[in-house]
């Protein structure tokens, strides 16, 4: 091999291990490793209620701003009234046709009519790290891949989880059921009422899965 070709030879190394330097780089690997999140504000019922955004303080405004709304009597906290009727508010929302009963292709008629609507970051069964949008409920079924990073999976619709008899179609009745099991789960204390510190621990779920500050 000439001199000249040896030169070039080397100079190809050089350039793809930079290449691939630059690839692990932007991967981030191991405990540096952090996402481009972003974060979808819904509400434990099931609304939209602004763009995916990855700040992590707007996402928490919005979710404080509904809090705010639900509470109707301002006294701090969601009672078990507030959010069932919270439930009775949304519901006409989604039941498109207005038949009684709210299904899957309603749901996701009313949702990307929204002006809130965005198009999914990524597409398939599995949404990877970086490329999701992902909402609290979302948030509970994050596991962990051998890295320690979170291997994610779409989780129940908050709204079509409340389909007790499985017939793919949701009652009023069967909405405020399900509102009235998650009053009680985010009522971590036992005391009748959710407060603000209780919702946003559950409002914050994305930021645990994920570990971002």
């Amino acid at each position: 091999m000439t001199e000249r070709r040896m030169r070039r030879a080397m100079a190809w190394r050089m350039a793809g291990g930079l290449a691939l330097a630059l690839v692990l780089a932007s991967c981030g690997g191991g405990d540096k490793y952090r996402p481009g999140i972003r974060y979808s504000a819904v509400s434990p019922l099931g609304e939209p209620l602004s763009a995916p955004t990855r700040d992590a303080e707007a996402y928490r405004a919005t979710m404080r701003d509904w809090f705010a709304r639900t509470d109707t009597n301002n006294d701090g906290k969601l009672s078990l009234a507030e959010f069932t009727a919270e439930a009775a508010r949304v519901f006409p929302l989604y039941d498109l046709n207005h038949d009684g009963f709210v299904t899957s292709y309603e749901l996701t008629q009313y949702r990307v009519s929204l002006p809130t609507h965005t198009a999914p970051a990524d597409s398939g069964r599995r949404l990877r790290p970086g490329r999701i949008d992902m909402t609290p409920d979302e948030a509970a079924t994050a596991r962990t891949d051998g890295r320690g990073r979170p291997d994610y999976r779409m989780g129940i619709d908050p709204v079509m989880s409340a389909d007790s008899n499985a017939d793919f179609r949701v009652t009023p009745g069967e909405l405020t059921a399900e509102a009235a099991r998650r009053h009680s789960i985010m009522d971590k204390n036992g005391d009748g009422a959710i407060s603000l510190s209780e919702f946003m621990d559950q409002a914050e779920g994305p930021m645990r899965a994920w570990a971002v500050d």
